[in-house]
């Protein structure tokens, strides 16, 4: 399944995908290719993007990964590229990727919304308030 972000990202394709959880795998054919783990000792089942940086933006195309019992792979099916499975992990991942990380607000002197308090007085303590208080 592929999905295309129509702006050029700030972010390294890198940090992009592993803020999504995906580690980067391989280069093939100009794509570089990053995958996710299902469960994290086994290596299959794993999702497995190939990222294309063009001109315009980003590519991702997300595919899963999943050797069966004699060791074939899952590449010539039909649900290994689209589905439940795949397409709510592509969600989930432009979602990851769309959503900047959350960075602290600062009000600045300047800014309008920053108020500068003035520390209040100390008020002087009577020798009777510091003996028997």
């Amino acid at each position: 399944m592929r999905y295309s972000f129509t702006q050029r990202p700030k972010e390294s394709p890198d940090d992009l995908m592993a803020r999504a959880g995906y580690v980067r795998h391989c280069v093939e054919a100009g794509k570089t290719c990053y995958h996710r783990r299902l469960h994290a000792p086994h290596r299959f089942p794993r999702f497995h993007a190939f990222v294309t940086i063009n001109g315009a933006g980003m590519d991702v195309d997300l595919h899963i990964d999943q050797h069966d019992l004699q060791g074939e792979s899952s590449h010539g099916h039909e649900w290994a590229y689209s589905g439940g499975r795949v397409n709510s992990e592509l969600n989930r991942l432009v979602n990851a990727i769309k959503i900047p990380p959350k960075m602290k607000q600062v009000n600045q002197a300047n800014d309008p919304s920053f108020k500068k308090r003035a520390p209040k007085p100390k008020r002087k303590r009577s020798i009777y308030e510091i003996l028997f208080k």
